[in-house]
């Protein structure tokens, strides 16, 4: 599977998409239009730009253009709507006419610009705009323009957020290094599990480990290992959710970690949780 750029029909300033189905399947691209995404439904992994984390529902992101992203997840085949999500596409020329250029729009302005590296809102503020982007499902026009001006005008007053993907973060869109990271993309997401050295990933697209290494960090922004850490990290998360059964030291090993003290002390560092508090805290809920 290649990372593509996402062509989007538009005869308005704006798209909007209700998916529902069994699973988000990994798709890594990009495209032009600003992207507002919902998770109503389902659970997995969700990369964009250099940044890898689980995701649950309620996850409420806004992506800049150009920034290659991708929520893929665990569904299953007997359960056709598991997976559900609103994705609302929009056009920077959006606040580009003369009413959207009142400094009134300026809060909004400068969300625009945050999301250049991706924006992930809380649950609190998530909760309250997934409620705003389904009202506007059915409203086109000039009521969907102001709703949706309404919606990112509140966006654009919480500190409720992190940025995604680190300041350093430059996608590269060349062909040729497009097809290579994809390739890796792809495999590292359906065997981050196993067994993964730095030569695997380098003779998968013909490269030297020392070239492959600079190739990655240069275009990714983040060392290989560091990437396959945090999607391993993402991965631990979302086990020790669903799966209360099982050891923490299974969810190391099932997650990649070979370890269990390197695992304990990695997921500490990452989240700032050991993993059994992790569970607890999220068991109460």
């Amino acid at each position: 599977m290649k990372a593509s750029y996402e062509y989007i029909d538009q005869d308005s300033s704006h798209t909007q998409l209700w998916i529902s189905q069994p699973a988000f399947e990994f798709y890594w691209h990009y495209h032009p239009e600003h992207e507002l995404t919902f998770i109503l439904q389902g659970s997995g992994e969700r990369i964009v730009g250099n940044h890898i984390e689980s995701f649950t529902a309620g996850d409420l992101v806004l992506l800049g253009p150009s920034l290659p992203h991708t929520w893929t997840s665990f569904g299953s085949d007997l359960i056709p709507d598991s997976c559900q999500a609103l994705v609302v596409h929009f056009r920077a020329d959006i606040f580009e006419n003369s009413l959207a250029g009142m400094p009134e729009f300026d809060p909004i302005r400068r969300l625009i610009e945050r999301s250049a590296r991706g924006i992930k809102f809380s649950q609190a503020v998530s909760g309250e705009a997934g409620r705003e982007m389904i009202l506007l499902k059915n409203k086109q026009g000039l009521q969907w323009l102001t709703g949706f001006w309404t919606l990112l005008d509140g966006l654009s007053k919480t500190d409720e957020f992190i940025l995604l993907s680190s300041p350093g973060y430059s996608p590269s869109l060349k062909k040729q290094n497009q097809e290579r990271i994809d390739r890796v993309f792809l495999w590292l997401n359906q065997h981050h599990s196993g067994d993964i050295t730095l030569k695997h990933a380098a003779d998968m697209v013909f490269m030297t480990e020392t070239s492959f290494s600079r190739f990655f960090k240069k275009n990714i922004g983040i060392t290989f290992n560091g990437y396959l850490n945090e999607l391993r990290l993402a991965s631990a998360c979302r086990l020790l959710i669903e799966h209360p059964e099982k050891s923490i030291p299974e969810i190391g090993w099932d997650s990649g970690f070979r370890s269990s003290t390197h695992f304990n002390r990695m997921f500490k560092s990452k989240s700032g949780y050991s993993p059994s508090a992790y569970r607890r805290m999220y068991a109460l809920r």
